[in-house]
C-alpha cells in the first residue's frame, strides 16, 4: 500500500529527523510512502504554511526533495500528469468554485465566516489544495493509494460538504488519521505532537 501524506500531516506531525527514521521502518514493510507534487509545493512557506512554520518547512521541504531523489518515495505529479490533473481540476472545479464567486465571497464577508485579512491572504486560493490533490490519485488507485489527513475533510466555506465522504462512496477511497496509519502499518510515532 502506498500511503499518500497531506500537508497537514508533514507540518503537523513531522519533523526532518522524523521522516527520515520512518522511511527507515518502511524500508522493512511492503509500503510505500507517497506524496503529490502539490503537497510537496505547499511545503513552500506562504503557500500553505505560516510564516510561524517557516524555517520547519524548508527543513522539511530539504528532506522531501533529498528523499525524492533517492527513490525513498512515491511521488505523484498532479500538476503535470494529466490523469491526476483531470481529476484534481474537477474537485477544484466543482468543490471550490465559489472561492472565485464574487457574491459568494461577498455574503462570506457580511456573515463573518471569513475576514478580509483572510481573503486577501495569497493563501485563499489554495485552500484544501494538498487534501484535493491526494483524492485526485486515491480515486484513480483506491486498491493500492491510502490517503493519510488529519484534516476532516470538509470543504472551505461549505463545511456541510465532505470530500472524503464523497469519493469514499464513489471512488472506493481510503482516508486515515495520522494514529489510524500507525496502527495499520505498526510503526513507531515519531511524530513532533503526540495529539492532533
Amino acid at each position: 500500500m502506498i500511503y499518500l501524506k497531506d500537508t497537514c500531516v508533514f507540518i503537523n506531525r513531522f519533523n526532518s529527523l522524523g521522516i527520515i527514521q520512518l522511511l527507515q521502518n518502511y524500508k522493512n514493510s511492503t509500503n510505500s510512502f507517497g506524496v503529490t507534487d502539490i503537497v510537496i509545493n505547499e511545503l513552500n512557506p506562504g503557500r500553505a504554511v505560516e510564516a510561524a512554520d517557516a524555517e520547519k518547512s524548508k527543513s522539511m521541504l530539504g528532506v522531501v526533495n533529498l528523499l525524492e531523489k533517492s527513490r525513498d518515495l512515491v511521488k505523484y505529479d498532479v500538476e503535470t500528469e494529466e490523469k491526476y490533473q483531470k481529476n484534481f481540476q474537477k474537485i477544484r472545479k466543482q468543490f471550490y468554485g465559489h472561492l472565485n464567486d464574487l457574491n459568494f465571497v461577498k455574503k462570506a464577508l457580511a456573515k463573518k465566516e471569513i475576514t478580509n485579512e483572510s481573503f486577501k491572504n495569497r493563501t485563499y486560493k489554495f485552500k484544501d489544495y494538498g487534501e484535493c490533490s491526494c483524492i485526485a490519485v486515491a480515486m484513480l488507485e483506491p486498491e493500492e493509494v491510502s490517503i493519510v489527513s488529519d484534516d476532516k475533510g470538509r470543504v472551505f466555506l461549505k463545511p456541510n460538504i465532505n470530500l472524503f465522504d464523497k469519493y469514499k462512496e464513489s471512488h472506493g477511497i481510503k482516508v486515515l488519521e495520522y494514529e489510524e496509519w500507525l496502527s495499520e502499518c505498526e510503526l513507531n510515532d515519531y511524530s513532533t505532537s503526540k495529539s492532533s
